[in-house]
């Protein structure tokens, strides 16, 4: 990578060592989310020596990927267990290959899309890269809790015609747009908005939303005297100041409609002043029902397919179509899904069902069980359904993965147990992937140690006899397993409660990474 960055309008662009390529990242945005990273872990007594990051210091602030673990944890607090982080003031290329592969595995299993990130990457600093990666971990924390299971009075921006089934399909920055709209409307306001970009580069939407949102009437509309816009601005973000969310935009990334900054300073405004007058949850009972099983199959599920670079935001309501489970068959295995035989999208229910009725045919040619499916079932998103058929491509994913790297030889969970059993010699076997036994996180533990002993501190790993012993040692031995390098999706629930899929899935990643040396 060349040294010289040519800066033009703020936007810098960064040449690509071997070639003539070239990627571009703002100073605005650096700038951001440095001053997000300062203020989030300023107390961080881990990163006493690099915070507070200099305007031009973040580059260089994560190369022993100390930081961006760390980060990930302020977004999604217990995804990176800090005992796995190597801390040292001085560290070898080794250990932070290790903190990289960690906080690459990590954000992989918070939803974020690493397809093009390598360790390297980070240890040089590459800035589209890291700001890439680390906008997306901020992006996760701030919409992680603007959904329906956490707010459920989102209900209030259902819009007539509506059902709940529409508003679940809707991503959290679309639902910022409809918190948006409906303080503007309760506002007494004709104004609307369709985005967080050219909408609200006169301020307007942003006053009035403020004078909504203030819990004691703190911002007023003084704003709006103002004619010149970047002055406009700023008296805006003055009021915003008064409610302490003066955050991730000035002036200038108002009236330039910088879409990655308004969408966090709109985030933070939800997540500290949703204002919205909650609901009877006894008229919603049935509709906002999350079984929290469920729930955490959907998620592992739905990162894993994130993972394959593929869009989905929500289960079973992305999957409806049969597009996105289309592509995932293709992902699997590459050109099994003829296309031109594909409506993408659908324009309507008879075409979907025509795709979702091809999801059906193409899962009895892998000889997935298909007993009582039927493409109207994914059409009409039945969620066991579909998770089943997600499983089921997941499984032959991994077994296939395994299949290649192993000769070509078939594999099965048989395969995977024996190879466990072969690989922790100072345990007792574990009869199956049901095995009551897993449940303390030992065996885990020491399978990742058998992969890589220098991964794992033996002083770490308890008996795991109470509830939480065994869930230090859960979370431990998922951590272990990222470092590795193994790309894992489960939760430590998971483990705790011996849950044969997730537990398959594990074990089996860590075996590909054996063999993926």
């Amino acid at each position: 990578m060349s040294d010289k960055l040519n800066s033009s309008a703020n936007v810098v662009s960064v040449g690509v060592s071997g070639g003539t390529g070239h990627h571009g990242y703002t100073e605005e945005e650096t700038e951001a989310f440095t001053d997000y990273i300062n203020s989030t872990l300023m107390d961080d007594q881990d990163l006493k020596d690099k915070l507070p990051i200099a305007k031009d210091g973040l580059f260089e602030a994560v190369k022993d990927g100390v930081l961006i673990n760390k980060l990930i944890n302020t977004a999604v607090p217990g995804t990176v267990d800090e005992r796995v982080i190597n801390k040292k003031p001085k560290m070898n290329p080794w250990e932070r290959n290790e903190n990289h592969e960690l906080a690459i595995n990590s954000a992989k299993a918070i939803g974020c899309r690493v397809v093009n990130i390598q360790a390297g990457f980070i240890d040089e600093g590459r800035p589209h890269i890291v700001l890439g990666l680390v906008w997306q971990i901020i992006k996760i924390g701030l919409l992680s809790d603007i959904n329906l299971k956490n707010h459920p009075e989102l209900v209030r921006l259902l819009q007539d015609g509506e059902s709940l089934a529409d508003l679940l399909k809707l991503d959290p920055a679309a639902l910022l747009v409809r918190w948006v709209n409906y303080h503007l409307k309760n506002a007494g306001s004709d104004r609307r908005i369709k985005n967080l970009e050219g909408d609200i580069k006169d301020s307007v939407a942003y006053t009035l939303l403020l004078t909504q949102i203030a819990p004691n009437g703190e911002c007023s509309k003084d704003p709006l005297n103002e004619n010149d816009l970047e002055k406009r601005a700023e008296k805006m973000l003055q009021n915003a100041d008064k409610i302490g969310c003066r955050k991730f935009v000035r002036p200038k990334e108002v009236i330039n409609g910088n879409q990655k900054l308004n969408l966090a300073f709109v985030a933070n405004l939800f997540n500290n002043y949703p204002a919205l007058e909650p609901i009877n949850l006894n008229d919603y009972a049935d509709l906002l029902n999350f079984d929290m099983e469920g729930t955490r199959e959907e998620r592992a599920f739905k990162f894993w397919i994130q993972s394959l670079d593929i869009d989905c935001n929500a289960i079973p309501e992305d999957l409806r179509d049969g597009v996105v489970l289309l592509k995932v068959f293709d992902k699997v295995k590459p050109g099994c899904v003829e296309w031109k035989r594909v409506s993408n999208p659908p324009k309507n229910r008879y075409q979907a069902i025509e795709n979702t009725n091809y999801c059906v045919d193409l899962a009895k040619q892998f000889k997935f069980n298909t007993v009582n499916v039927g493409g109207t079932d994914i059409a009409d998103g039945n969620k066991k359904i579909i998770l089943g058929l997600i499983w089921q491509l997941m499984r032959r994913s991994l077994l296939d993965t395994l299949k290649a790297l192993g000769g070509g030889k078939e594999v099965d969970e048989k395969d995977v147990v024996a190879w466990a059993n072969s690989k922790v010699t100072d345990e007792k076997p574990i009869d199956d992937l049901n095995d009551k036994s897993l449940r303390t996180g030992v065996f885990l533990c020491k399978l990742c140690a058998a992969v890589r002993p220098s991964a794992v501190n033996l002083d770490f790993i308890t008996p795991g006899e109470s509830d939480e012993d065994a869930e230090q040692n859960a979370k431990y031995a998922i951590s272990v397993a990222r470092k590795i390098g193994a790309t894992v999706f489960l939760l430590f629930e998971d483990i705790l409660e011996v849950k044969p899929r997730m537990i398959l899935s594990f074990i089996a990643s860590l075996w590909v990474k054996s063999l993926n040396k």
